[in-house]
């Protein structure tokens, strides 16, 4: 299991690109292969908002320890945060010769745009989770309307989202034990 967990979070530090949220879709895929249900995954997600620190690693510690303890969560850390030791001194040396490549500017601008569809479809799977948890039609009205006073007061009244998301966070808490 440990040789696995190295492996995939080896691939989602090599592969990711568009930053935490962009490769969320890629951790869900792969996580999900080692077991992690939807249910974990959306509390990971929670946890990155509150956690300080990239996604990436946070979401390598949380699946590294519940697929193998302490243990594994500082093995698939590790393992995601070895792409950086080797891209970053290479895109240093060559880093003029990539500012200027029309060619790459081009393709990061493409992927620029499909790390949108990919943050966009983890918000979709996430979203129909909590609106829909039983997986029939009846819709939780109770969460749907936690969302949209979320959005509300982080759109039109700019609270800042991680107090939406401690708010948010006592509400359902609340609700559970009543």
């Amino acid at each position: 299991m440990i040789s696995q967990l190295i492996l995939i979070f080896l691939k989602i530090g090599f592969l990711g690109f568009g930053g935490g949220y962009a490769m969320l879709s890629l951790i869900f895929s792969e996580s999900h292969t080692l077991g992690i249900t939807l249910h974990q995954f959306a509390d990971l997600n929670a946890l990155d908002v509150l956690m300080p620190g990239p996604i990436a690693i946070n979401s390598a510690t949380y699946v590294g320890q519940i697929v193998s303890g302490i243990s594994g969560g500082i093995i698939a850390s590790l393992a995601v945060m070895v792409p950086s030791f080797i891209f970053i001194p290479l895109y240093l040396h060559y880093e003029e010769r990539l500012l200027s490549n029309a060619y790459l500017q081009g393709a990061l601008a493409g992927m620029k745009n499909a790390s949108v569809g990919l943050i966009l479809s983890v918000a979709i799977l996430l979203g129909k989770d909590t609106l829909f948890p039983n997986q029939n039609l009846a819709i939780n009205w109770f969460a749907g309307g936690i969302i949209l006073v979320c959005l509300y007061l982080n759109i039109k009244k700019e609270i800042n989202p991680l107090v939406l998301t401690l708010a948010a966070g006592v509400v359902g808490y609340i609700s559970y034990y009543l």
